[in-house]
């Protein structure tokens, strides 16, 4: 189990460069408008907007199946965690009434 954190580590000290990359700013002239006042202005053409592009560019170039594939695998990943960790939980309190009640017959 050790072995896992370890390689869990490993992984996110690898990848966290790759995030920050991809999270670099690339539109300087909203930078400098979000610096300056603080807020994000929000312009007319943000209330006339009523697509969601990046979810239209992620179905047309069929990347959605794989967001919907990571999202199913960490949501079954969480699920199987805690019907294990609660089997477990359950062997331990069956351990702990048992020994209280064999304590009190004595």
């Amino acid at each position: 189990m050790k072995n896992i954190y370890l390689l869990l580590l490993l992984f996110s000290f690898a990848f966290s460069p790759l995030m920050a990359i991809a999270q670099e700013d690339t539109n300087t002239e909203q930078t400098t408008e979000v610096n300056k006042n603080g807020k994000i202005p929000v312009t007319q053409r943000d209330y006339e907007n009523t697509e969601v592009s990046m979810a239209d560019t992620f179905r047309a170039d069929g990347k959605i199946y794989v967001v919907v594939a990571v999202l199913a695998t960490i949501f079954a990943g969480i699920v199987v965690f805690l019907v294990v960790t609660e089997s477990k939980l359950k062997k331990l309190e069956d351990l702990v009434y048992s020994e209280r009640a064999s304590k009190e017959k004595v």
